[in-house]
């Protein structure tokens, strides 16, 4: 899980932090605003610690050439090109899986990269790994790795203490992505890998993606666009371990869209390929012809039933394409998503309906639920945790307003009156 983490010098990030996260965070505002650099700095982080070296890590499905993921200058790319070098550094406090009946600590990770624009070498400036004290987020001892000068200490752990190595600055590669720094004597690396390696953000592509015909593999996800979402349903439908996860799916789509009888996944044994079919009072559709919407909500509910989940999942607003009056069930979903231990969710989005739905959930169950509004200053953006919607919500609750009057659709128009005239600014 994440609790707290700094940009700074990632596109519009020029420096961001953002602490006391909980298991659902809201990030939303308009378009343009930065709300997606946030996410893809989240990848970013993760590749740097999973991917074998710096260029591997800049690579897709991170957006546009490595030298535009740093900050641009007044001067636009042509400035970047023109000067020597441009630096960032992501700093992350996380909480690490642990198995049952072990302990582990909550880490700090940070790591710095330059890049030479003329050529596009990068190179790592700095990076550090230490414990923290749960009671206060302090460092706990020695860092694992922290830079020295011009060189980076690595300390690993012995019966006898610990015991430093050191490395040159500009290396192409972290310290920590090097998987012989592992075992007993350096656990915590161990430990951020497998948190930042179960990261994974989505990006869903109902249109085409998720209608493309594919045939049946062995995955365990659905695929950062919902590519895979047909080979991952039949095989949970065709395993025995995990064809009641596959009846869950069916349970939960049903439950969000009532309509729907059935779910099934087909496989063609002439073509090969693999169609995922729904049954709708009364008549079957596959998914060639499914809305978006529901290719959206059967994504969500695959994901909230993965026998094989990631620690933090992340997606880019889920509700376009809904129906409005299914936007209560979006929530609800990432909702259930987060409350599930071990499992951290991060959503952006401009819906209105969806931001105040998550907006009540966050003044009902503040340690559940967060929401921070992303706006642009200038050339840089911003994240605020958002609280103004907390009072009016309390204060129609103390009125005893009828029913009607406080729906999720009024809470919505409510909401977007108030974006648009300025009024949650501060």
């Amino acid at each position: 899980m994440l609790k707290r983490i700094r940009i700074r010098g990632f596109k519009s990030l020029a420096d961001v932090t953002v602490g006391g996260l909980t298991p659902l965070v809201v990030i939303f505002g308009p378009n343009a605003a930065g709300k997606s650099n946030f996410l893809e700095a989240l990848v970013l982080l993760s590749r740097l610690v999973t991917e074998r070296t710096l260029g591997d890590a800049f690579d897709a499905p991170l957006r546009g050439y490595p030298a535009e993921q740093f900050t641009l200058p007044p001067e636009g790319l042509a400035g970047l090109l023109g000067s020597d070098h441009s630096e960032l550094s992501i700093e992350a406090d996380v909480e690490p899986p642990a198995a049952p009946g072990k302990r582990v600590h909550d880490l700090r990770y940070r790591v710095g990269i330059r890049i030479a624009p003329k050529s596009g070498t990068l190179s790592l400036v700095d990076e550090y790994l230490a414990r923290l004290r749960k009671k206060d987020g302090t460092p706990e001892e020695r860092p694992r790795i922290e830079r020295i000068n011009e060189h980076l200490a690595l300390r690993r752990r012995q019966v006898s203490g610990t015991r430093q190595q050191q490395f040159l600055l500009d290396l192409n590669h972290t310290l920590a992505s090097n998987p012989q720094l592992s075992g007993r004597t350096y656990p915590d690396f161990d430990n951020l890998r497998a948190e930042l390696a179960a990261w994974h953000a989505y990006y869903l592509d109902p249109r085409v993606a998720m209608r493309a015909p594919q045939p049946p593999r062995e995955v365990t996800d659905v695929g950062t666009r919902g590519e895979w979402i047909a080979p991952f349903l039949y095989r949970l439908r065709e395993s025995e371990r995990h064809r009641r996860r596959f009846d869950a799916v069916g349970r939960a789509l049903r439950s969000a869209i009532p309509t729907i009888e059935s779910l099934d996944v087909e496989l063609d044994r002439k073509r090969g390929t693999l169609d995922i079919e729904i049954r709708q009072e009364g008549t079957t559709y596959s998914s060639r012809v499914m809305s978006e919407g529901t290719l959206r909500i059967l994504a969500l509910c695959a994901l909230a039933a993965n026998p094989w989940p990631n620690t933090l999942v992340a997606f880019e607003e889920p509700e376009n394409g809904v129906q409005p009056r299914r936007i209560e069930v979006i929530a609800r979903l990432l909702a259930s998503m987060a409350d599930t231990a071990g499992r951290q969710v991060i959503v952006t989005t401009h819906s209105p309906g969806l931001i105040s739905a998550l907006a009540r959930l966050s003044w009902e169950r503040p340690e559940l639920a967060s929401v921070y509004r992303c706006i642009q200053r200038g050339r840089s953006t911003e994240l605020r945790r958002f609280e103004s919607l907390a009072p009016i919500l309390k204060r129609i609750e103390q009125l005893h307003i009828d029913d009607a009057l406080r729906g999720p659709e009024d809470e919505a128009r409510l909401l977007a009156e108030g974006l648009s005239r300025g009024w949650w600014d501060g």
